[in-house]
């Protein structure tokens, strides 16, 4: 049966919001990079040539490159992925440069130098974002570290303008406490004045999030350009002086754009709800899975789940963030099964400005994870339970499998095991469900064509 209101193709409508999605990230890619590549000619460049359309374009395409990280961020690909994206696509550069090129240039030549317009970018983007809990943190304390470094910077300039004929109040500071330590003391004094500025800041941060003003991808996205547009400016500054700031101005699209493609990035339709529950203590057998099959799913519909550790990786948000670092995160907590309601009531079920769906949490103690479990399933249409390493002696686990298998409203419920999962123990606390209501998917291996199968049964 069809959710009433909702329309019965689903897989889709999936498949439409993945390539809306895709295109949104390289049209916005190729925005920044066209733009980019205009300023460059225009400020940076001293060539006799000038710049014609096809010069910009070819530059354009080059500077384009971050399209592939885009798209590995909205597919959730592993860094390795990533960067066999971008090396096919550099190759693909190096035969338009080679045919568009008005002078003698040598193979050698040509890949030099889209290595030198690749290489330190994206080793920079790669050690805020190599792993999934990198990730989850770097990105989003990036502002506040800038603000913190460029302070820290302003100060030791400050000292070294003052090296040639320095204040009494240098001498007496290097004459106290000696010079490293002076040295030490002037770049982190700019943190005492700076602590409460980025404290809002990050709060400011944490609140624009809530209020939907750009979502993980987009924040991702910007801060992966913002990272590849200074690697570019500070080069260009060396050259062209403060000209070479230009650089930074393509950056400014992706606020505009954010605010301009939700109207086209809508999804269609009432969104379904996707309950998750697993085997917990299986950190990077779930990582893999929310990776693969879940963040993909948020095109479609909502998540919920019961939080735990092994997920904190992919589901941290600025605003969990913020609250841990305040020391609020025990205010989220489910301390009571009177508190279930307000906490589902307070969940965040509409769209991102990208069109995906975010991912909901109930934190709970051993006295509330069952009110809260039985609240959850009474609120989702299909449920996937990752039973991979499942074992008779898993209560947790046979608990959920008995409240499922009763569960009136719940569509379908997408079972993953592996060859170390006791079905028997599973298939018993199961034995009453409706027919056709538990489907068993063997996720021994996750495949690209397993992601498929699994993500196309939750879509049925």
């Amino acid at each position: 049966a069809t959710p009433t209101g909702r329309s019965a193709d689903l897989p889709a409508r999936h498949h439409r919001a993945t390539v809306r999605a895709a295109l949104a990230i390289a049209g916005i890619c190729l925005l920044v990079a066209l733009t980019q590549s205009w300023l460059a000619f225009l400020f940076v460049y001293d060539d006799d040539r000038g710049f014609s359309l096809r010069r910009v374009l070819v530059l354009g395409a080059v500077y384009a490159w971050p399209m592939v990280m885009g798209w590995g961020l909205l597919r959730r690909w592993s860094w390795w992925r990533v960067l066999g994206g971008i090396a096919l696509y550099m190759l693909l550069m190096v035969a338009v440069v080679m045919l568009n090129s008005t002078q003698q240039q040598t193979l050698a030549q040509v890949m030099g130098w889209l290595g030198s317009v690749v290489v330190i970018p994206m080793a920079v983007a790669l050690c805020i974002s190599a792993s999934g809990r990198i990730r989850a943190v770097a990105p989003y304390l990036l502002p506040v570290f800038l603000l913190l470094a460029a302070g820290s910077t302003g100060a030791l300039s400050l000292l070294a303008a003052g090296v040639q004929t320095p204040p009494s109040w240098i001498v007496a500071l290097v004459e106290a406490i000696g010079a490293w330590p002076a040295i030490v003391g002037m770049a982190l004094l700019p943190w005492l004045l700076l602590a409460w500025p980025v404290w809002r800041l990050g709060l400011g941060l944490a609140q624009a999030y809530r209020d939907k003003r750009f979502s993980d991808l987009g924040y991702l996205l910007a801060a992966y350009w913002f990272v590849i547009l200074v690697a570019s400016a500070l080069p260009a500054v060396e050259g062209a002086g403060w000209l070479g700031f230009t650089q930074l101005l393509p950056w400014l699209w992706l606020p505009l754009l954010a605010w301009l493609l939700p109207r086209w990035l809508v999804p269609e339709g009432a969104p379904p709800t996707l309950l998750v529950l697993r085997v917990f203590q299986q950190d990077a057998a779930v990582e893999t899975l929310f990776d693969r099959v879940i963040d993909r799913w948020r095109l479609s519909g909502n998540t919920v789940l019961i939080a735990g550790t092994d997920l904190a990786s992919r589901t941290l948000d600025p605003d969990d963030l913020f609250t841990f670092l305040g020391g609020r995160l025990g205010e989220r907590f489910i301390a009571t099964p009177a508190q279930v309601p307000q906490r589902l009531a307070d969940f965040d079920l509409q769209p991102d400005p990208d069109g995906r769906y975010r991912v909901n949490e109930c934190y709970c103690f051993d006295s509330t994870w069952q009110a809260a479990l039985a609240a959850l399933v009474q609120r989702s249409d299909v449920v996937l339970m990752d039973l991979r390493g499942f074992q008779a002696k898993n209560a947790g686990c046979r608990h959920e499998l008995g409240v499922l298998s009763q569960a009136p409203n719940v569509q379908r419920v997408v079972l993953l095991h592996d060859d170390r999962t006791d079905r028997a123990a599973a298939g018993s606390d199961i034995a009453g469900a409706p027919l056709g209501r538990f489907v068993w998917v063997d996720a021994g291996r996750l495949s690209q064509g397993k992601v498929a199968h699994i993500l196309g049964q939750l879509l049925a």
